[in-house]
This record gives structure tokens, C-alpha cells and sequence, in this order.
């Protein structure tokens, strides 16, 4: 007489459980390797005279723009560039 075969799987059942298991297990693992940690860092001190009223009166410099080299720059080509088709069709083919 010849043994069936017997089919080997698991229900979903099975599956579910083991993975909320392993979920389980890992908070519990990872809740106690954190606790070692320092529970809160003391914020930076800034010092008081750290404002941002020194830049009130800054003064930016437009004379560079006005030279002659600057004025005389002019586009060449395409503007904007306009991409054609590139590259192959199949990425594995050795040609």
C-alpha cells in the first residue's frame, strides 16, 4: 500500500498568529532597550544677544548687474531644453 502524500501548510490562522506574536515580542524587546535611554534632552541655550535685528539695516549690492560684461551675456541654444527620445528600448540587449 502507498502512503498518500500529505499536504503541508499552514492555515491563516497559523500565519496571523505567529506575526502578531512577533509584533508583540519586538514592542516588548524594543520598550525595554529604550528605557535605558535619557528620557529628555535639555534644549540649546541661545544666547540674548542672538537676534536677527543686526540684519535690519543690510543693504544688498546691485551694481554688479549693471557692468557692460554682464549686460552683454545672451543665450545660446535652446532655451529651455526641449529632451528628444534617448536611450534604448531594452535595457538588457547587448547592442
Amino acid at each position: 500500500m502507498a502512503i498518500a502524500p500529505t499536504k503541508n501548510s499552514s492555515s491563516p490562522v497559523v500565519s496571523l498568529a505567529i506575526v502578531a506574536l512577533g509584533l508583540i515580542v519586538g514592542y516588548f524587546y524594543y520598550a525595554q532597550a529604550l528605557s535605558d535611554l535619557p528620557q529628555s534632552f535639555a534644549p540649546l541655550e541661545i544666547p540674548a544677544n542672538d537676534t536677527l535685528i543686526k540684519f535690519k539695516d543690510v543693504t544688498l549690492d546691485f551694481e554688479p548687474f549693471d557692468e557692460l560684461e554682464f549686460k552683454a551675456l545672451r543665450i545660446f541654444g535652446e532655451s529651455p531644453v526641449q529632451p528628444g527620445a534617448t536611450g534604448k528600448a531594452d535595457l538588457f540587449a547587448p547592442f
